[in-house]
This record gives structure tokens, C-alpha cells and sequence, in this order.
């Protein structure tokens, strides 16, 4: 079990180190490309991978979204005027019937009245780029060259639509009752890799609220609960309270973790698209730790009986499975925030947390073999008399 308490340690230290390789992946594993830095966009479940070229003065890019359609389009741009569609120097991709097709359209005021969008020549220095569609994805990548002095802040606009115009590349409007796409811009420096606003992450009070209850449930109380039985138990001057203590957070963390759970199945309703690895992840720790729970108070044989060691097998592998599923869900909910603060505190706690674990660990092993040597003694007393 302690090799468990190191794999968290040693998951957190990594996530420290990388955090884009956590949970999610972002551009979704389409491009091959390394790129220093990447931010999950705050609507239409977009992504945007970049990298800030100092010596030539250039910022390497992959944008990522999926298809709402496979007649579909997808488009991301820069706009200089404000964080606002019209204005913004696009470039979109879109599927023919010679494969996926890229072109630049500069973005005017008669899309609003839901007029085509043509394409066109653009004022952004776009070179060398390119679109690939996988399944539903859509990534386009490229590079914008800046001019001497440019700052590298920038007013990012995205979206998606339906339907193109094969024959003249023709873009037909997106949603305009979709609250995502209407809220589809963001300001980020890609020099620093800060995002300064801009767009607004649809129901965010809920969302952080659904966060916050569930990383403190399943991501600290559990952890504490299984430490309580593990470390506590072999010490007699900590019997009982060592299982009201394992109990209380148990119990808690599992109340804690429900009220999440519903809130994020409420929250499902509003998400376009559903993060469906997040959902599921989400709805099976829920079963596991109801399963738990249930086995607990309804299945659990008496100590000493012949089924309590199966039981308890049972019982430890399914608290560290949902511990450890429990912390992959957590980061993937916090990418999908990019709250990149809050998976630094989150990882700060996981070590502390493991660190602790390490040293009872130790404290546990060393009381084993001194009540093993004590034992040991004793029955050499007894049969020397």
C-alpha cells in the first residue's frame, strides 16, 4: 500500500513539472508538435497550443476544436481592433471532397446579418500553415510573424459553424442562440503564456463550486480517511479512534463527493460540447465509492470470520482505485477550468499529503518490528522457563 502513497507523490511531482500532461492532452494528441505552452479556451471546448520564437521573432500555433458537423467549419484568429468578432483575421478549416481545405477570411460587419463569409486576404502574417481533421477534431496550425516590436498580445477570436460553401469556400454562419458562440474570445499574451480576459467561462460560480467541493471530497477527505486506518490502526492507544476518524471522512468525503457529482450532472446540461472523459470518470468513482459504501455497512463480516480477509482485499483496492481515479478527474476538471493555480495549490496538497504518508509509513514499519522483537523475546522467556 505504501507504493501506492509513492505513486502519488511521484504523479504530483511530474504534474508539477509538465502540467499539460496530466489529464488533458491538449490539441488532443493531433499534432506531433511540442509547444511550450497551451490554453484551454473558455467556450466551444477549443484549445490553443503555442509557442513564442524569441530569434525570429514568430509565434508557432495549433488550434483545436471539434467539428460541429462533418460539412462543417472550424476557425481561430487574431483580430488587432479588440476582443470581438468582426475585425478578426481568421483562418478556417473545413472538409471537400479532396480532403480538408484552409483559407483566410477577413472577418467584416455584414456576418452579422448572417451574410456568407468569404474568403479573403488578412493584415496577420500568417505563414506555413495547415489544417488536418481527425474523426471530429479539426487542428490548425501555422505561424504568425510579428513585426519588429509587436507586442505578443494578442485578442484571440474561435468559432464553428454548420455548413460551408464547397464551391466558393464560403463559410455560413455559426449559432447565434449558443451563448458559446457568442462568447468565443480571449486576450493572451503568448509571450508570458498569460490569459488577460476577455471571454467568459459559461456558468464559472457553479463550476468552481462544483470543483471545490469535489477536490476537498474525493481528493483530500478520502486520502486522510485511508491514512487514519492504515496508520492509526496498529497503535492501541489510538483504538477506536482511529475508525471514527477513517469513518468521519469516509462518510463526509462520500456526502461531499455526491453533492459534486449532482451538480456536475447538472452542469452537463449546459456544456456544449459534453466533456464526456471528465462525466464519465465522474459517474464512475461515484459507483465505486456507492459500492463502498454500501459494502461497508451492509456486507462487512465480523472480524476473524473466514470472508473478512477477501473483504478486506475488496475493500482496500476499491478505496485506493477510486483515491487514484479520483485525483485523474480532479486535474482534468481544472484543465477544463484552466485554472492553472488551483493544480498548483491541488499538487502542493497531494505532496504534502504523500510526504506525510512516507514518514507514518516508516513510523508504522519500525512500531511493526519492535512488537515483532518484543514477541520474539517473549517466546524464547517462555521457553527458557
Amino acid at each position: 500500500m505504501s507504493s501506492t502513497w509513492a505513486w502519488i507523490v511521484v504523479v504530483a511531482i511530474l504534474c508539477l513539472l509538465q502540467e499539460a500532461s496530466c489529464t488533458y492532452q491538449c490539441g488532443k494528441g493531433i499534432t506531433d508538435k511540442v509547444y511550450d505552452a497551451c490554453t484551454l479556451l473558455p467556450a466551444l471546448g477549443a484549445s490553443l497550443a503555442f509557442t513564442y520564437n524569441n530569434s525570429s521573432n514568430s509565434i508557432d500555433f495549433a488550434f483545436t476544436e471539434d467539428l460541429e458537423s462533418a460539412s462543417g467549419w472550424v476557425a481561430w484568429g487574431i483580430n488587432p481592433d479588440g476582443a470581438q468578432m468582426v475585425g478578426t483575421q481568421a483562418l478556417a478549416a473545413f472538409s471537400n471532397n479532396t480532403g480538408v481545405s484552409i483559407r483566410t477570411y477577413n472577418v467584416n460587419g455584414a456576418v452579422k446579418g448572417g451574410v456568407p463569409l468569404v474568403p479573403g486576404t488578412v493584415s496577420v502574417a500568417y505563414s506555413n500553415y495547415s489544417a488536418v481533421v481527425v474523426g471530429t477534431t479539426a487542428t490548425i496550425t501555422g505561424t504568425v510573424l510579428l513585426k519588429s516590436g509587436q507586442l505578443t498580445s494578442f485578442n484571440v477570436v474561435w468559432n464553428r459553424g454548420s455548413e460551408v460553401d464547397v464551391a466558393t469556400a464560403a463559410l455560413r454562419s455559426h449559432s447565434l442562440t449558443n451563448a458559446d458562440n457568442l462568447r468565443s474570445t480571449l486576450v493572451i499574451d503568448m509571450g508570458t503564456g498569460q490569459t488577460l480576459g476577455g471571454g467568459e467561462i459559461p456558468n464559472k460560480r457553479l463550476k468552481d463550486i462544483h470543483g471545490i467541493i469535489n477536490a476537498i471530497s474525493w481528493g483530500i477527505l478520502l486520502p486522510i480517511g485511508i491514512m487514519a486506518a492504515r496508520y492509526l490502526r496498529p497503535f492501541e492507544f489510538a483504538d477506536p479512534a482511529w475508525f471514527y476518524l477513517h469513518v468521519f471522512c469516509q462518510v463526509t468525503g462520500y456526502a461531499g463527493g455526491t453533492a459534486g457529482w449532482v451538480l456536475g450532472l447538472r452542469l452537463q446540461k449546459f456544456a456544449n460540447p459534453i466533456k464526456y472523459y471528465h462525466r464519465n470518470l465522474g459517474i464512475s468513482i461515484w459507483a465505486l465509492a456507492t459500492f463502498q459504501v454500501l459494502a461497508a455497512i451492509l456486507l462487512r463480516p465480523k472480524p476473524k470470520t473466514k470472508h473478512r480477509p477477501l473483504w478486506n482485499a475488496i475493500h482496500h483496492v476499491t478505496g485506493f482505485a477510486i483515491i487514484i481515479l479520483a485525483i485523474i478527474n480532479i486535474f482534468e476538471g481544472i484543465d477544463l477550468l484552466g485554472a492553472d493555480n488551483w493544480k498548483r495549490v491541488y499538487i502542493t496538497i497531494l505532496i504534502v499529503i504523500g510526504l506525510v504518508a512516507f514518514v507514518l509509513e516508516l513510523i508504522t514499519w519500525f512500531h511493526w518490528l519492535q512488537k515483532k522483537e518484543r514477541k520474539r523475546k517473549h517466546s524464547s522467556l517462555v521457553g527458557d522457563s
